[in-house]
């Protein structure tokens, strides 16, 4: 969007007025006078003459001059998004229990909870290029998989990767989520507060180790001022469990107890803010985390600033080449040829 505009316009305004007169006066000119005895009797009236070629472009160039006088300007409006993205951690159980096979894929094969929940995560992550990511994973213990960082990819290459059993077995959710705090602090700029940061975890059963429990993680995250999201995995119930022998070929399948608190999840949730989502199939797996994007998108600001280009040159070039051709010198055949 361009607009233009003058710099001195009282200047053009003022200054136009001479080139303006003085081509009025050219054009006027001077009426010839012969004096002949009774010539009113047949004189044909005053004649004008024609300016010459060096006063039109005398007045051209001053009125050239003068335009750029005023300090012509093109005023161009450009508008600036600038995405502010969030700071978040994705809190991941690999407890044995996540095996157990209640979830279908798109051919309708049984599929595990690992197996489900690993591309949904992943295309979460693509979808939120604008962030900071970072994943911890827990089943008795706590680790960092990914630090918080930009690069998209490799945290998605290291969720490709996971697998049941990498971590000894038990639930420590307490744990996962203050290791997950741990690293929003840590990536956390100098003097920047924790808006815009919050956690996601995923899991399939209730808290049976670890040092923090659940509430005292949550308490941590309210006085931080850190909203948790929660996603119980799986169906309550019973649900198809692998069977394998001791060298860890699969030989069968059991039915075992889900033991997902959904209390407890919920209870996070609601002290720091977050909101608790159940995802008992794939899609209700789609439908968590896209409830968590769409509520936790990066915000746009959007900048406008005013570009200024000097259109003087425009009209100071021609002016200078127009008193150039008025005015080419003084040599004998410009005054011969201003004479013919």
């Amino acid at each position: 969007m361009s607009a233009l505009r003058f710099e001195h316009p009282l200047v053009l305004a003022g200054l136009l007025i001479i080139p303006a007169v003085l081509a009025l006066r050219a054009w006027r000119g001077r009426a010839p006078v012969l004096l002949v005895p009774y010539a009113a009797a047949w004189a044909s009236g005053r004649r004008r003459t024609r300016p010459s070629l060096r006063l039109i472009l005398g007045c051209l160039a001053m009125a050239l001059i003068t335009v750029a006088a005023a300090r012509p300007q093109r005023m161009e409006r450009h508008a600036e998004a600038i995405t502010h993205g969030h700071d978040l951690m994705l809190v991941i159980d690999l407890s044995t229990s996540m095996l157990a096979e209640d979830y279908r894929g798109e051919d309708r094969r049984p599929i595990n909870r690992l197996e489900a929940v690993r591309p949904v995560i992943r295309r979460f992550i693509t979808d939120r290029p604008n962030d900071r990511i970072g994943v911890v994973v827990f089943a008795g213990r706590a680790y960092t998989l990914a630090p918080l960082t930009r690069d998209l990819a490799w945290v998605e290459s290291r969720i490709e990767g996971l697998k049941i059993g990498l971590i000894e077995d038990g639930t420590a959710i307490g744990d996962g989520l203050g290791l997950a705090l741990a690293g929003l602090e840590q990536g956390r700029r100098d003097g920047e507060d924790a808006t815009g940061q919050f956690v996601v975890l995923l899991t399939d059963g209730a808290s049976t180790s670890g040092r923090l429990t659940p509430p005292e993680a949550a308490m941590i995250a309210r006085t931080r001022k850190i909203p948790v999201y929660t996603i119980g995995a799986g169906r309550g119930g019973v649900a198809p469990f692998p069977v394998f022998d001791d060298t860890g070929r699969r030989i069968g399948t059991r039915q075992l107890p889900s033991s997902l608190d959904v209390e407890a999840l919920q209870a996070m949730s609601a002290a720091t803010g977050g909101r608790y989502l159940a995802a008992g199939d794939v899609e209700g797996l789609k439908q968590a985390f896209a409830a968590i994007d769409k509520a936790r998108k990066a915000e746009v600001e959007v900048r406008h600033r005013t570009q200024a280009v000097e259109l003087y040159p425009w009209f100071a070039g021609p002016a200078l080449a127009a008193l150039l051709l008025a005015f080419p010198g003084t040599s004998p055949r410009w005054r011969r040829r201003a004479a013919a």
